[in-house]
């Protein structure tokens, strides 16, 4: 069989897991290698791979078995990003489209024309303050309600804003959240999905049948909210706003 990947780094071993690095077919591959039950091949939105595999499974054999389906997958994400680039002189915040204009005459910080939808800034250090603390307010706005509803108020954690290469959120097993800053471009409805995500993990650590039965008992349409992230994801990383935001 033709040999489709190169293996461009040595395996580095952890307690639990060692990782490797190759190349297949010009998309690059990330190798986690762990004690599991099930394999799998997660496609990212940029269009690069993770194999979760046991010690001894064959990577080049998983990627060629799954070939049609990865480069499927890499398919509608490359559309995603064209659709997505088509876009790129606006900026998304909160579902909505603005123009940006740095505005020579503000000393300091960033308004909203909401009349002519527009953001002017006076730096982009500004811009990247003024959109954390926009996120910050809405992320404990929303917690506030969701948690009540779903009866886990009083066991909410700290929460955190950062810029997770892969996840929207996550939640710790001591309640603590991290919300990834991309999250501001989020509509409410695909916001408030993330949110209950992470909240059922209160409930339920794992994704369980239980566990997407609470999720879909708050948030009815979760699935689809689920399939649209993706395109706010790729939207994120290929707007230039976006990307001075994460960079």
């Amino acid at each position: 069989m033709f040999n489709r990947g190169i293996i461009i780094s040595m395996p580095r071993s952890g307690k639990d897991s060692a990782t490797e690095e190759m190349i297949y077919e010009g998309i690059p591959v990330r190798i986690v290698r762990k004690n599991v039950k099930n394999l799998s091949i997660t496609v990212y939105p940029d269009c690069t791979l993770k194999l979760t595999l046991t010690k001894g499974s064959d990577p080049l054999r998983m990627l060629n078995e799954k070939h049609d389906w990865i480069f499927g997958k890499i398919e509608k994400y490359r559309l995603m990003r064209e659709r997505c680039e088509s876009k790129s002189d606006r900026m998304f915040l909160f579902g909505r489209e603005f123009s940006m204009r740095l505005d020579t005459d503000l000393k300091k910080g960033c308004y909203i024309d909401t009349e002519n939808m527009t953001i002017h800034y006076a730096s982009v250090a500004d811009f990247k303050k003024f959109v954390r603390t926009a996120l910050e307010e809405r992320i404990r706005q929303r917690i506030c309600m969701i948690a009540f509803a779903m009866g886990v108020s009083e066991r909410v954690g700290n929460i955190t804003i950062r810029k997770q290469r892969s996840r929207w959120a996550s939640c710790s097993h001591a309640n603590n959240f991290n919300f990834n800053i991309r999250m501001a471009s989020l509509p409410l409805k695909f916001f408030d999905y993330v949110i209950t995500h992470e909240l059922a993990h209160i409930i339920e650590k794992n994704h369980s049948p239980r566990f997407w039965a609470i999720v879909e008992k708050h948030c009815n349409n979760y699935k689809i909210c689920r399939k649209n992230l993706k395109e706010y994801w790729v939207l994120c990383n290929t707007n230039v706003y976006w990307k001075a935001l994460i960079e």
